[in-house]
């Protein structure tokens, strides 16, 4: 989800060189948690509501073409079930609660939080409340709450007051004392009706990561339709380079900050390849220079990846010009590159460079991707999973095209880490 105040497969990436000395021993996460697609909810049942550790629930999809990444939570006490999509551009959680004015129809029942002994809200005047980063979150605070206001894709907003209570995660022992979150009583726009809120993995001091002190999360975005989740870990200490296999089949990312964007996770971006030819796609579009308006991140929360104006007339160019070998077909849901879906097909190859993180290698760094990742099917259409970003001067990078890759977010060295097929 591009969070607007929006994370994630035999992949190719040019080699890099990485220590042959004995790594050190596995480092333990603080917590495991696991990270559930939204196509695993489909004919599973919760075995038992006395069981500790929550069975998924069956679901329908409401939006086919799109897709999300999501997690158990447990809040309150007595504990209760929230079942939240992972946002890496969120700067805040938040679940919908009840009494709630105006939530938006799903298919749990809210966070009731008169059931919970160690719900409190908090104030206006609260510490968290006048976090400056944050102010365009709570805005002016004019009531007795300390009220959020959080946008994200698709003109989607949620209303809501901000409290804390206690959290714990699934599969794993750790209790979290006054956890701050939100809890939604409004909203506009549209939303998922199987998810009750949202995870915040963006930048700020009131994200997952932040409020339990770590230096290094990770995550897998598993292919879509995959019938097993994969982990969302968190670190005390980042992994060691070796202990996440960054050689041929990983590459380092340096992360870059952006006051405009302030929750986002930049990355260093240098261009995009087609059949092996890199795009002539001005640097400033990928926010070198002057450019603050501009550059590139990637996030779990969005679907495609979406490219500027500028980058994407230059990308439609030179689609079109290549791919007279398929049968196009109509437009479908926003997507222009579409055509019969016939296992002969063969699409354009296309690759992402980025500036190399690591001190060994080139200065740029290739992420090649699959068809798997480059398409999206429906109806017996394949589209590229590529789309204009007409509001923004952002490139997002979207979960379609990082299935499979394994992410390691170094919050200390500011380094991304894919691992290619580790899911």
């Amino acid at each position: 989800m591009k969070f607007l105040l929006t994370f994630w497969c035999a992949l190719l990436a040019i080699p890099l060189s990485h220590s042959t000395s004995t790594p050190p021993p596995p480092l333990v996460p603080i917590i495991s948690i696991p990270l559930y697609h939204r196509g695993m909810l489909k004919n599973t049942v919760m075995a038992s509501t006395e069981v500790h550790y929550p069975h998924m629930e069956a679901t329908t999809d409401i939006y086919p073409v799109n897709d999300a990444y999501a997690t158990f939570l447990l809040i309150g006490t007595p504990a209760q079930i929230v079942f939240v999509r992972v946002d890496t551009g969120s700067p805040i959680s938040w679940s919908q609660c009840d009494p709630c004015t105006n939530c938006y129809p799903m298919q749990r029942s809210p966070f009731n939080t008169q059931a919970s002994s160690t719900f409190k809200k908090l104030g206006c005047y609260s510490d968290t409340c006048l976090i400056p980063m944050l102010r365009e979150v709570f805005g002016h605070c004019t009531e007795i709450a300390c009220r959020y206001n959080v946008k994200y894709d698709r003109e989607s907003r949620s209303f809501g007051v901000m409290v804390t209570d206690t959290l714990n995660f699934e599969y794993s022992n750790i209790e979290v004392k006054d956890f701050i979150m939100g809890c939604g009583d409004s909203y506009e726009g549209p939303f998922w009706t199987q998810f009750s809120g949202v995870f915040g993995l963006g930048r700020g001091p009131l994200s997952v990561q932040s409020q339990l002190h770590a230096s290094a999360f990770s995550f897998c975005p598993v292919s879509h339709g995959s019938e097993k989740p994969s982990s969302l870990q968190f670190y005390d200490t980042p992994p060691a380079a070796d202990q996440h296999g960054v050689g041929n089949s990983s590459i380092m990312v340096p992360l870059r900050e952006n006051s405009a964007y302030p929750y986002y996770y930049f990355v260093q971006f240098v261009g995009i390849g087609i059949n092996g030819f890199m795009l002539d796609i001005p640097s400033r579009v990928w926010g070198y220079g002057l450019n603050y308006d501009g550059g590139v991140i990637i996030d779990i929360g969005t679907t495609l990846t979406y490219l500027p104006s500028d980058a994407y007339s230059v990308f439609r160019s030179e689609i079109h010009r290549t791919d007279h070998n398929l049968t196009k077909k109509p437009a479908y849901e926003g997507l222009e590159f579409c055509y019969k879906d016939d296992p002969s097909n063969v699409y354009p190859s296309i690759e992402f460079y980025f500036e190399n993180g690591n001190i060994a290698g080139g200065n740029f760094v290739s992420y090649i991707l699959n068809n798997n990742q480059l398409l999206i099917r429906a109806e017996g259409t394949v589209c590229l999973s590529f789309a204009e970003g007409k509001s923004s001067a952002l490139t997002v990078i979207g979960s379609n095209q990082l299935q499979g890759t394994l992410l390691m977010y170094n919050l200390v060295d500011e380094i991304l880490v894919l691992t290619f097929n580790k899911c």
